[in-house]
């Protein structure tokens, strides 16, 4: 967790019943971001994303062109580093 940042990435538009928690996930996976996504119950995504900053900048931007669905909006907000994910998941 040497540079690591953690941020909460809100995603809204046709984001859910399309497959975008599956799609970051597996993008998250590739680019060794570590965290949790998962459907809100207002019709968004949430995301908790910790990497270093240049790999959450690049994964930010894959998140804001995702090939499911479509992304009208994405917010972010930086998280202080409270938890170390080994992994990324997708929660329930």
């Amino acid at each position: 967790m040497n540079g690591e940042k953690q941020f909460c990435i809100y995603l809204s538009g046709i984001v859910q019943g399309v497959g975008m928690r599956y799609y970051i996930r597996d993008r998250a996976k590739e680019m060794n971001i570590k965290g949790y996504v998962r459907n809100l119950p207002d019709g968004r995504v949430q995301c908790v994303a910790q990497a270093e900053p240049e790999q959450l900048n690049e994964f930010i931007s894959t998140l804001k062109n995702a090939r499911r669905g479509r992304v009208d909006n994405l917010e972010k907000e930086e998280l202080p580093l409270q938890e170390n994910y080994s992994d990324f998941k997708i929660v329930f």
